[in-house]
């Protein structure tokens, strides 16, 4: 007994830990860069402390008492929790494509900026909309959505007994090329406004050959683009909020695919 608990709970709250802080670390904003890693563990700490009740009595049977049993347990439990994060993290990186084509389009490819969140170089224009998007996901509380998943996660995959179905290598791929949908649904109006813009260009171009268009392309671009943009803000919560809860159902098909 260590401060009134038996060495058993201590090991399952320890399991339990490493699942929800798995699913965290592969999940955007909690995840991101810029949140500093003690954040991260307290957060998952209160996480495992605030989901213990909800953990079913039999999640785990027996807790192995050598140390090579134990670690494999515990490096299954990572990789659960790293994969059901993947998953969650694909529905934003379908936003994040269409703001990266919609953004090289606009001409904001020729001055990159370091995105530490992503530890990669994006546009303005990508982290300007995913912080955009972020800031609807947060006030719609739509974070609830992997919450559950989290739950769902305890509820019908025991410690280390995650069984791959034939039916979930399917549903990636469908989840992975989702992807390209969510971006064309999401860039096409400012991309077809874009496309008439460059095409009433080249028409001035062959009209007037004065004309520099390749100078004037660039703020025709950014005018077109950000007016179109800023008249589609007011329907982005009602798609933000269709399009998580698809992602729910995807997070809960894999989840079921990963069940035993």
């Amino acid at each position: 007994m260590i401060y009134g608990l038996s060495v058993e709970t201590i090991l399952t709250g320890a399991l339990v830990f490493l699942r929800i802080s798995a699913i965290l670390y592969a999940l955007p904003f909690f995840g991101d860069e810029p949140i500093p890693a003690q954040v991260r563990v307290l957060i998952g700490v209160a996480l495992a402390f605030g989901l213990q009740s909800r953990v079913p009595a039999g999640w785990i049977t027996s807790i192995p008492t050598d140390m090579v049993p134990f670690t494999i347990l515990v490096v299954k439990e990572i990789s659960i929790g790293l994969f059901v994060g993947f998953i969650g993290r694909l529905a934003f990186d379908g936003i994040l494509m269409a703001a990266s084509l919609v953004g090289y389009q606009m001409g904001f490819g020729t001055a990159d900026l370091m995105y530490p969140g992503l530890n990669t170089q994006v546009s303005a224009f990508t982290a300007m909309h995913r912080g955009v998007m972020m800031l609807i996901f947060l006030t719609l509380n739509l974070h609830y959505i992997y919450l559950d998943g989290i739950i769902k996660t305890f509820e019908l995959i025991p410690a280390g007994g995650a069984i791959p179905s034939k039916a979930l290598m399917p549903l990636i791929i469908q989840t992975t090329s989702g992807i390209f949908r969510v971006a064309l649904q999401l860039s096409a109006p400012v991309l077809v406004a874009l496309i008439f813009a460059n095409s009433a260009l080249g028409l001035a171009a062959r009209t007037v050959p004065q004309l520099n268009v390749f100078t004037m392309s660039f703020p025709v671009g950014f005018f077109v683009g950000m007016s179109i943009y800023i008249a589609c803000l007011p329907f982005f919560p009602e798609w933000t909020t269709h399009h998580f809860a698809l992602s729910q159902e995807l997070i809960v098909k894999t989840i079921q695919g990963l069940a035993p």
